[in-house]
């Protein structure tokens, strides 16, 4: 099985952020991976941590699923939400992040390529201002859930068990 070509132009988080105009603010911090990282390192609460966890198909695209930091994914309805069989979706691999313009610790929903899927859990909706991956696992990005909502466009499912 070949593996897909690395996009030579692939806009980080951050530049898609920038370029669409919404407003957003960054943390500048040691690097972080997970829950405890974000909250121990950054002192930022579990309430406003939205965690970004990708996936890939069998047929090589990508899976973007944004749920708060607590909640576990229902493989079963990212699988239907993003229309493929459950079967054919499996946790990305950390290199495999870098095809998105972006590194483990620093996972986000937003996403310059066009044939990503992203799935957001309904809690989103009612978040507030969340922090959320930059594409780095030393910055961090706050924003207003619901300008995330609306520049990335996602489904919105009941993602969480």
């Amino acid at each position: 099985m070949s593996q897909p070509a690395e996009p030579t132009s692939v806009l980080s988080p951050e530049e898609v952020l920038r370029k669409a105009g919404v407003p957003f603010t960054v943390l500048d911090h040691v690097p972080i991976v997970g829950q405890e990282d974000a909250e121990t390192k950054l002192g930022l609460t579990t309430e406003q941590l939205l965690k970004t966890m990708v996936f890939r198909t069998a047929d090589g695209g990508f899976v973007l699923a944004a749920l708060p930091v607590t909640g576990r994914v229902n493989y079963g309805r990212l699988a239907r939400a993003a229309g493929v069989s459950r079967a054919k979706l499996r946790q990305a691999e950390p290199g495999e992040l870098s095809l998105l313009g972006m590194e483990p610790g620093g996972a986000s929903p937003v996403c310059d390529l066009p044939d990503v899927v992203t799935v957001f859990d309904t809690a989103v909706t009612r978040m507030g201002t969340v922090y959320c991956g930059s594409g780095r696992a030393d910055r961090t990005v706050r924003i207003e859930a619901a300008h995330l909502i609306e520049l990335v466009g996602p489904k919105i499912e009941e993602l969480s068990q």
